[in-house]
């Protein structure tokens, strides 16, 4: 998983509990060393129980915890990376360029093999006025911090709109498949 996920999760722990809770997370989580640089590509699996260990820490389940993550990594981006919402008028229109996004906090990875799998991980499969179908294939299965990240963008936008998930890697499917639905509304 890309080291931007990481980094921004690690910094909140870190803000809001402090030092000796970034040590007890990476110990909680079985890391050695929390990895935060945002060109690196983490290994899914420690990444997973990074958020497990997170979880625990805050006291949120798994659900709560994405929603809690797509605000602070909004927030995060705001600030860190505001072209990327200067770029969009629109939650649809964010995560419609939401894949390059993706792929171009892979690029500085150097093994070419990994940053193809980072490059992999997202397609835009159909895009209209107020429709949008993205496939989501990953071995880390964060389906919903990818739901989180929807609601959360509509909230930022002042927009509304639903989120259908016709596959889904937990229920055995070869990807996620998620079908947005975006309305624009009344100035």
């Amino acid at each position: 998983m890309i080291g931007l996920i990481q980094r921004v999760l690690i910094d909140h722990i870190e803000s809001t509990l402090g030092e000796s809770a970034v040590r007890q997370l990476a110990a909680d989580a079985g890391i050695e060393t929390l990895g935060r640089r945002i060109d690196t590509d983490y290994d899914d699996a420690e990444c997973l129980r990074l958020f497990d260990a997170a979880g625990k820490a805050l006291g949120l389940d798994q659900e709560a915890l994405m929603a809690l993550y797509a605000d602070i990594f909004v927030k995060w981006t705001l600030v860190h990376y505001p072209m990327f919402f200067q770029m969009a008028d629109s939650a649809q229109a964010f995560l419609a360029r939401q894949p390059a996004i993706h792929a171009s906090m892979g690029a500085g990875i150097r093994d070419a093999q990994l940053r193809a799998r980072v490059n992999d991980k997202f397609r835009i499969v159909e895009q209209h006025p107020g429709r949008l179908v993205v496939e989501y294939r990953s071995d880390n299965g964060l389906c919903g911090l990818y739901r989180a990240l929807f609601r959360r963008l509509l909230e930022h936008y002042g927009e509304r709109g639903r989120c259908e998930e016709t596959g889904c890697m937990h229920r055995g499917d070869d990807y996620c498949r998620f079908v947005m639905h975006f309305e624009e509304l009344p100035a």
